[in-house]
């Protein structure tokens, strides 16, 4: 445990810097899809060029083009079904729905070898989707079918950072460099299909700001960290702890004026963080 201790800890990092990803895309989501994703990629990318040019190690990110490839399908592909969801869901129906890939990461985790499945990991997976069934099954006007769309994307996006996060497990010794250039090829295919599909609409001096903040944080420094976490460090112990991020990140929109603080809301997301603690409880026991 405490060979892993130290890349834990900087996955963790990754989960605090996730915390900004709903209120830092409910502020942007007026804007073009994928001239967001272009700008903050392009920053990604920059911050990774520079520190490679630095140190000197472009020649690290010689490796075969399938680890590219995941690497390019998990982080734009996730990112691109989360952004999109908030322009057809409330963002704290988004954001939660998105939050089911760390109960995906623990079910399939019990898959992999050496792993064992626990009936407390299915017990807490049972909690996290109840409570999303709670908040959006349950309200005033009971299920939505306006929103049915961003859900979807929510849900997908989520699938897709669970596999991502558990299939890239197997190649630990790819070098976590790597993800900025899987960031390069994500902005490039965005400034592609906007120009493409988009009208560029100018972003205001907040947003501007914002997308600053997301290429640094949420869509840059994270991604490292977590490939780092996840690849050296102890993944379920990860994928555990993030189960606490649906809370924080609740408590960020409700500060911002992003989300009411609804009952339905309250219970939904402490069902989800009550699913993480009973999963902890398992993880203890098992290790």
């Amino acid at each position: 445990m405490s060979i892993k201790k130290y890349p834990t800890c900087i996955g963790y990092c990754a989960l605090i810097f996730w915390v900004l990803a709903a209120p830092f895309t409910a502020t942007v989501k007026s804007l073009p899809l994928f001239e967001t994703l272009s700008l903050t990629f392009l920053v990604s990318f920059l911050l990774s060029a520079m520190q490679l040019t630095l140190r000197g190690q472009w020649a690290a990110l010689k490796q075969p083009w399938p680890l590219y490839l995941l690497g390019f399908i998990g982080i734009y592909g996730n990112q691109i079904l989360y952004v999109a969801s908030f322009k057809y869901a409330p963002a704290s129906h988004a954001d939660l729905i998105n939050y089911l890939w760390p109960i995906l990461i623990l079910l399939l985790t019990g898959f992999l070898p050496n792993e064992q499945r626990s009936i407390k990991h299915l017990l807490a997976a049972c909690f996290g989707f109840a409570g999303v069934y709670i908040l959006l099954c349950q309200g005033e006007t009971g299920f939505d079918r306006q929103y049915l769309q961003g859900y979807i994307l929510a849900f997908t996006g989520a699938l897709v950072w669970a596999l991502y996060s558990v299939t890239t497990r197997f190649f630990h010794e790819a070098p976590v460099d790597m993800i900025g250039l899987c960031c390069g090829l994500a902005a490039v295919s965005s400034g592609a299909l906007h120009m493409t599909y988009e009208t560029t609409i100018l972003p205001h001096g907040r947003e501007w700001a914002v997308l600053l903040l997301m290429g640094l944080t949420t869509q840059g420094l994270a991604y490292f960290f977590w490939d780092f976490g996840i690849k050296k460090g102890d993944v379920k112990l990860l994928s555990l702890l993030s189960y606490g991020n649906p809370v924080l990140s609740m408590l960020v929109l409700i500060l911002l004026g992003m989300a009411t603080p609804t009952r339905e809301l309250l219970i939904a997301f402490s069902l989800v963080a009550l699913g993480g603690f009973i999963g902890m409880m398992s993880f203890n026991k098992d290790d």
